[in-house]
């Protein structure tokens, strides 16, 4: 057993099975302990958690690790899953929000109920959670979280649920980081490329073998215990991960076309230069974004600030 991570406590949602089930077992043999909280396709399953969960469980404390299993459902019960961190060990200190359903269809063949879900599970949990766990973070001075977004919010047809719940959770990546800065809360979010029980319904049968084969969620979770460290010198970032590879993704804007003529016909002929990626800008917020476009305006904004009332 090592010791990186001796003495914190880790929530893990989703943790019953792939990608989770890899970062319950890594954390857990560095020293955390684990609170495994899965439903197991259950949305209403035991609350002290379920099948795959328990299996986690069993799993680590053979190995000589510590853990516990949790059936709440992060949408709904996202305080009892930190309550069941602090009745097991009293504090908490690292959170995954890895939980996440499948499913798919253009826009107005999807049942309402199956899209508001969607957003729920992928969205609204992630939200949920670290509210739940947020004032604990920040009355201790001490956290680690980790959000899961998806390289598919680049865009795949088929998926408008799915893909606007992973880019809310890169949006809430970010601004969660400004919050947590005063408090040594690192938030930071990853869009894992891996073989998993959601990326085994893709259609097809060639690309799913192509995944199985070069990309095991096991090679994911050393980065993402990276992201848990102390010593992790990023917040509010995202990054793909997967196959051995972690790389930043980033939010950048490009100078564009600065129109003295304000027409329509200006725009659309220099729409080139407002698509073309040369002098590419990748701003650390939206404040140096602002000051950015100030400067090209002849402005010179700098260092613009807003605290919101």
């Amino acid at each position: 057993m090592g010791e990186r991570f001796a003495g914190r406590v880790a929530v893990i949602t989703g943790g019953g099975r792939g990608l989770g089930r890899e970062y319950a077992r890594l954390l857990a043999s560095e020293g955390a302990r684990v609170v495994v909280n899965d439903l197991g396709g259950d949305r209403h399953g035991s609350r002290t958690g379920s099948g795959v969960a328990s299996e986690v469980v069993e799993e680590i404390r053979t190995a000589g690790g510590e853990a516990v299993a949790d059936g709440h459902d992060v949408v709904d019960d996202a305080q009892g899953i930190v309550a069941a961190a602090l009745d097991a060990w009293g504090r908490l200190d690292l959170v995954v929000n890895n939980a996440g359903i499948s499913g798919g269809g253009e826009i107005d063949r999807i049942p309402a109920d199956d899209y508001d879900r969607m957003i729920d599970v992928h969205y609204r949990g992630t939200v949920a959670v670290c509210r739940a766990a947020w004032p604990l973070l920040r009355e201790q001075g001490y956290g680690r979280i980790v959000n899961t977004s998806s390289g598919s919010f680049m865009g795949l047809p088929g998926t408008s649920a799915y893909i606007s719940a992973k880019a809310a959770v890169m949006g809430l990546t970010r601004a969660l980081a400004h919050d947590g800065a005063p408090y040594d809360v690192k938030v930071n979010a990853v869009m894992p490329i891996a073989y998993t029980r959601l990326t085994r319904e893709i259609p097809s049968e060639t690309f799913r073998s192509f995944l199985e084969t070069r990309f095991d969620p096991a090679t994911v979770a050393p980065f993402v215990a990276a992201l848990l460290t102390p010593e992790v010198p990023s917040t509010g970032e995202t990054f793909s991960v997967g196959g051995g590879i972690a790389a930043r993704v980033v939010l950048a804007t490009v100078p564009g076309h600065v129109s003295t003529a304000h027409t329509v016909d200006d725009y659309l002929a220099h729409f080139d230069d407002v698509m073309s990626t040369d002098g590419l800008f990748v701003p650390a917020g939206s404040m140096d974004e602002i000051a950015f476009r100030s400067g090209q305006v002849g402005a010179n904004l700098e260092n613009p600030t807003f605290a919101p009332t």
